[in-house]
Formats: C-alpha cells, sequence, structure tokens
C-alpha cells in the first residue's frame, strides 16, 4: 500500500470516529470520550492535508464553537481552589498567544531561520489553530467531567488501550507467520518506515503509528489498571487479568524506552503515594512480573533480549530535547518568558548533532512535554499548565473530611490521575493531559458541591 491509498484508509477511519463521537456525544458520553481517547491514541491514523489532522482535533474544533455561542466551561460552586485550576489552564493559552505576538514581529524582522523555517504567517495560523486545538480538547475534558465518573474514565482507557494492545499481538503474530506487516508506518513522501530495530528486531505499532506512541499508550493503560487495582474498583477479573497481560505483552513487543520508563515510574510514584493500600498480593505479582522479566526475556541470550536491554538502558534525553534545552540555556529570557509558539526550533537548530538530518528544514519541538513547554511559553506558561493539580489537591485537603466516604474516594482517585498524567506529560508530550486538566477540575468540583455520587 502506498501513501495514498493509506490515506484513504485512514481517511475512512477518521471520519468514523468523527460520526461515532458526533452521535453519542448527547445520548452516550461515555462512548463519545472513548472515541476522543482513541482518536488520540491512533497516531497513525489522521487526514493528509500537508500535516495531519486528527479526529481529537475536529472534534475539538465544535467543542470550541460550543464554548464561544454556548458557554459552559465552569461548574457553579466548584470552590475557590478547584475554579483557579481552570483559571490557570486558561492564563496558559492566553498567556501563550500574549508572549508569541512580540516575538513573531520581532524574530521576523530581525530575519531569523532560513526560507523554509523563517516566521511566516502560515506558520503562525498553524500554531495559534493547534493552540486551539488544546483549548477545544480542555473544554471536551471538562464536558466529560459532568457526565462520567472517574471510575468510568479509567476503565474507558484500559478498555482503549487492551484494544491497541491486542492490536499489536496480532500484527507482530501475522508477521511471523506471514511476513506481512499489517500496520506499516508510510510517510507523506510515499516511504515506508522501518519498524525493525539495526533490520533485525520487529518493533510492534499497533494501530498507534509509531513504536514509541505504542509504549506511552500501554504506559498510560498500566497506570490507570494500577490505579483500578490500588482502590479495589471492580472491573472484572477475568478482564483484569486479560488487559493487564495483553498491554505488558504489547509494551515488551514495542520495544519503548520511553514506554517501560514512564510505566515503572507512575506506577512506582503511585506505590509510593499510597503504599498503605498495597496488598500482599500486589507485592506477589511485582515479584511474580520481575522473575518472569529477569529470567524469560532479559536473561536469555537471543537478539529480542539483548535489544530490549539496550533499550530500557537508555538513558540520555532525545536529540530534540537536547538541542531545546541548550537553546535555552544559551538565551535565559526565553526560559523565563518563553520564545513564542513554534519559534524555539529557530535557535534549537544550530544545536543539533552535525549527523543528524532530521528537522532542519522544518520547525521542530522537543518531545518531552517540560521543554516543549518551557520553549514556547517558558517558566512562566510552564507553571501556569502544571500549577492546577496543585491547587486541586490544596482544595481537596481543605473539604476532604467534609465530603462522604464514597466522594472521598472518588476525588482522591481524580487526584491521583491528574498527577500520574502530569508527570507523564512532563517527561513526554501527549495532548491526553489537556482534556484530563478539563475532566478532573470538572469531577473535583462536581465533588466538591456533593451532587453526584459516584458509580462503581
Amino acid at each position: 500500500m502506498n501513501f495514498e491509498g493509506y490515506q484513504y484508509v485512514a481517511l475512512v477511519a477518521v471520519l468514523a470516529e468523527c460520526f461515532v463521537i458526533a452521535f453519542t456525544y448527547n445520548r452516550k458520553p461515555n462512548v463519545a470520550v472513548a472515541c476522543i481517547i482513541l482518536s488520540i491514541a491512533l497516531k497513525g491514523q489522521y487526514i493528509w492535508v500537508g500535516r495531519p489532522i486528527y479526529a481529537w482535533q475536529l472534534v475539538s474544533v465544535f467543542a470550541l464553537l460550543h464554548l464561544v455561542f454556548k458557554g459552559g466551561t465552569t461548574v457553579p460552586r466548584a470552590g475557590i481552589s478547584f475554579s483557579t485550576f481552570r483559571l490557570a489552564m486558561l492564563f496558559f493559552f492566553l498567556y501563550s498567544v500574549f508572549i508569541s505576538i512580540p516575538l513573531w514581529y520581532i524574530l521576523s524582522v530581525e530575519g531569523h531561520g532560513d526560507k523554509a523555517t523563517a516566521v511566516s504567517f502560515s506558520r503562525i495560523a498553524s500554531q495559534t489553530v493547534y493552540l486551539c486545538f488544546l483549548l477545544g480538547l480542555f473544554t471536551l475534558g471538562i464536558r466529560a467531567g459532568r457526565h462520567i465518573t472517574t471510575f468510568d474514565m479509567l476503565r474507558t482507557v484500559i478498555s482503549v488501550s487492551t484494544f491497541i494492545a491486542y492490536g499489536a499481538i496480532f500484527q507482530v503474530t501475522v508477521l511471523y507467520l506471514t511476513g506481512i506487516n499489517l500496520f506499516p508506518i508510510i510517510g507523506s513522501d510515499e516511504t515506508i518506515r522501518s519498524a525493525y530495530i539495526m533490520d533485525l528486531v520487529f518493533r510492534a505499532t499497533s494501530f498507534a503509528g509509531e513504536p514509541k506512541h505504542l509504549g506511552l499508550i500501554m504506559a498510560f493503560g498500566l497506570t490507570c489498571h494500577f490505579l483500578m487495582r490500588l482502590f479495589r474498583i471492580p472491573m472484572g477479573r477475568q478482564f483484569a487479568f486479560r488487559s493487564s497481560a495483553a498491554m505488558v505483552a504489547a509494551l515488551v513487543l514495542s520495544l519503548s524506552a520511553t514506554g517501560i520508563f514512564l510505566t515503572a515510574l507512575t506506577i512506582g510514584f503511585l506505590a509510593l503515594i499510597f503504599f498503605r493500600l498495597l496488598r500482599y498480593s500486589d507485592y506477589a505479582i511485582a515479584g511474580f512480573v520481575l522473575a518472569i522479566s529477569v529470567t524469560q526475556i532479559l536473561g536469555s541470550d537471543g537478539i529480542f533480549s539483548s535489544t530490549l536491554q539496550a533499550q530500557a538502558s537508555k538513558t540520555e534525553f532525545e536529540v530534540q530535547d537536547q538541542s531545546v534545552s541548550r537553546a535555552l540555556s544559551e538565551n535565559p529570557e526565553f526560559l523565563v518568558f518563553g520564545s513564542g509558539l513554534g519559534n524555539i526550533h529557530l535557535f534549537a537548530v544550530e544545536h543539533l548533532p552535525s549527523n543528524f538530518p532530521l528537522f532542519r528544514e522544518s520547525g521542530y519541538k522537543a518531545n518531552s512535554g517540560l521543554f516543549y513547554v518551557l520553549g514556547d511559553s517558558g517558566l512562566i506558561g510552564l507553571l501556569f499548565l502544571t500549577i492546577g493539580p496543585f491547587l486541586a489537591l490544596n482544595g481537596y485537603l481543605v473539604v476532604r473530611n467534609k465530603l462522604p466516604l464514597a466522594y472521598r474516594r472518588e476525588a482522591a482517585i481524580t487526584l491521583a490521575f491528574i498527577f500520574a498524567s502530569l508527570l507523564s506529560f512532563l517527561l513526554r508530550f501527549d495532548v491526553i493531559y489537556f482534556m484530563l486538566s478539563g475532566f478532573a477540575y470538572a469531577r473535583l468540583g462536581i465533588l466538591n458541591k456533593c451532587q453526584s455520587a459516584p458509580r462503581l
């Protein structure tokens, strides 16, 4: 299949996602949320218009129009701390635009970049539109928080992740039986990118587009699975076993160093915070998984084992992150205030290794959320974007003794969920953090009012 043929398939997939979301937006919000999360996860399914357009971006446009004409991004009587969470997120969007306008003009006048990378109307428009997509995603999260509980959201994420995990297992099975890769990585220049490492070990991609994206989805799904188990939320014993096993298998098959690291970090973080909720069976399962990993996977002498060890032992930042961090260290004013939307590459490109062929003729940003936001909006923008969960935590600590036990339980899980998402976002930029921020604000605000009893 060439790129044109691939786009026909992707177009059908994107339109189907949009149709399902539109049809269930008011009737079955949990189904609409599942499709939005699926769209975010399926980075290989997009409409190509010179750049990729995803279903969640199209839906976020309608969310913005709904915001403009009908409002509805607030939760009445949500409490000062929870309301400030929302305001901090909105200030992030406003600040990112306001700091960009003068910098776009200054950098354009000074003639930074070449014909392909200089500040231009098309680049300004694309950066502004993408920021609007993120704002729309935030408002979609608020709507989701009004209609479904945190328990429903966790189940939805696990179901989507499990579906993608089965796709990875099926992909690898078919490849080794027939030699056919069901989900090739096809570039817009008609090139088929290799999913192999050193042309020896195949890396699963499933529907996620790339192995690293698959690893990130599995890390997210396993973190939600751990939260469900930690707080004793029912999800069916057989499904719990099958889904966790499938996600672990897909994570290993992706050979994603980032996915493996994020899984260990977020689950370790939650286990450390809520260690009192751990059971002896949790320690037994962790010991069993560790023993199997060491003896059967890492302990073998095969090519796959050595490749997995090499991937898991990676500790350095990616090239994009390194170049952006060096550009910020040389321009401390950008570190504090930001360089404006889409401008950091004008300075970071000078720090790319001489033998690195990518991004020299196109704009780029860091892969980690930390350097991504610092490059665009600086420490001020990063503060607005990340302070929300801490404000929500403060609000929860103030009112928790006044909440019924069921509400207190869901609020604690919501906070754990958003903090784990924040930690993951800082290490790897993912737009789902914006949706989950809106969701967390809405759920915590509603729980603070004691108007919606959580369902198990």
